[in-house]
């Protein structure tokens, strides 16, 4: 496997070329469940005609600070992009699908990267100063699909000063608060905490006090969930 990393998503350099692949993507995150597939439109912001080609990495410890994207082979993933290359018509769009492979055990976190490549005419033409003054900025657009267990559980579990997830689906964290019975003092958090994840609590947790978590999942949008936990070891 090759470990590689994508900075800028759409990449835009401000040079005075015309720009390959003009185009947008919606949505820009997508999920996929095991059983159905999802889908992605490509939207032309160009009158000419464009190829694109759609490429797969997954992330490794998504939202977490070693996160990396690792290429592998098509049977290794648990997804797939159909199709993985196409012409895109000036001014057009294009529906295209997201398959599910295999199973995963816990919420899985891939990119689906989309970017302008040399159609069959321009592949064929001999290089010189009338083929380089065509060749423009590339623009890549990266849409980030969550792939969910088949059987999700929500686990989280506060040891010391620590909130891990130990469950199999995505904590999409909101709020973390600190209670002593009803009363209780509100953290606004913004972060997505994977299965096996952990992250600090903003304050310190102490004997007879709870934790209130608000989070939300992916396969419910923007609802928020409320579950209080009760630390482990103080």
């Amino acid at each position: 496997m090759k470990i590689t990393a994508f900075y800028l998503i759409p990449i835009a350099l401000l040079l005075a070329v015309p720009a390959h692949a003009n185009l947008t993507v919606h949505p820009m995150r997508a999920s996929v469940d095991g059983k159905r597939a999802t889908q992605i439109r490509i939207y032309s912001q160009s009158t000419q005609p464009q190829y694109i080609q759609a490429t797969l990495r997954r992330i490794v410890d998504p939202a977490g600070a070693e996160e990396s994207e690792v290429e592998m082979e098509p049977s290794e993933a648990a997804i797939a992009v159909t199709p993985g290359k196409f012409a895109l018509a000036g001014g057009g769009n294009r529906l295209i699908r997201v398959i599910p492979l295999q199973p995963v055990l816990q919420e899985t976190a891939y990119r689906v990267y989309f970017e302008g490549v040399r159609g069959p005419e321009e592949s064929s033409a001999p290089e010189g100063e009338g083929a380089q003054a065509n060749i423009g900025v590339n623009l890549v657009w990266g849409a980030l699909v969550n792939v969910l267990p088949r059987d999700g559980t929500v686990l989280p579990a506060v040891h010391g000063s620590t909130l891990r997830n130990d469950g199999t689906l995505r904590l999409g964290i909101t709020s973390i608060a600190d209670c002593v019975g009803n009363r209780c003092t509100a953290h606004d958090v913004s972060r997505s905490l994977y299965p096996g994840s952990s992250l600090q609590l903003p304050f310190t947790a102490s004997p007879g006090h709870t934790v209130q978590l608000r989070y939300r999942l992916t396969s419910d949008g923007y609802r928020e969930h409320v579950q209080t936990v009760t630390p482990s070891d103080i």
